[in-house]
């Protein structure tokens, strides 16, 4: 069965709720689908009415979100374009060297995390822990 444009169930809808007797059986035949049918599009344009009146975000939230999202992935995509890979292997190359070139293990954790935090915002870390 070919599925009915959302302009049928609205006059579905309207058969179930303000049609007389019979007007179910006649929509159903009219629109070329079960009464069961008529009886589900009525409750989902109810549904679809009571969430539109319900005081849900609007059309207009949700593209001002969809908005900030788009900014939001250009950012993590410019950020990721300068961002550089960094594996475990070669973390632990990394660290062999340095070892290797005299370097003491709190030097060379130091280094690390320069580099491992290279595009990340600058913290202050305390020197005590």
């Amino acid at each position: 069965m070919a599925r009915l444009p959302i302009i049928s169930w609205i006059g579905n809808a309207a058969a179930v709720w303000v049609g007389g007797w019979g007007a179910v059986s006649r929509r159903a035949r009219a629109v070329g689908c079960s009464r069961q049918a008529v009886y589900d599009h009525a409750a989902k344009v109810e549904q679809a009415v009571t969430d539109a009146a319900g005081g849900g975000a609007s059309r207009a939230d949700f593209r001002q979100q969809v908005r900030q999202q788009r900014l939001q992935i250009a950012e993590l995509q410019r950020r990721l374009s300068e961002a550089i890979e960094f594996s475990e292997a070669q973390q632990q190359r990394f660290a062999a060297t340095a070892t290797a070139m005299g370097l003491s293990y709190s030097q060379t954790r130091e280094l690390l995390e320069v580099v491992a935090k290279k595009n990340a915002p600058a913290v202050q870390r305390s020197r005590g822990g």
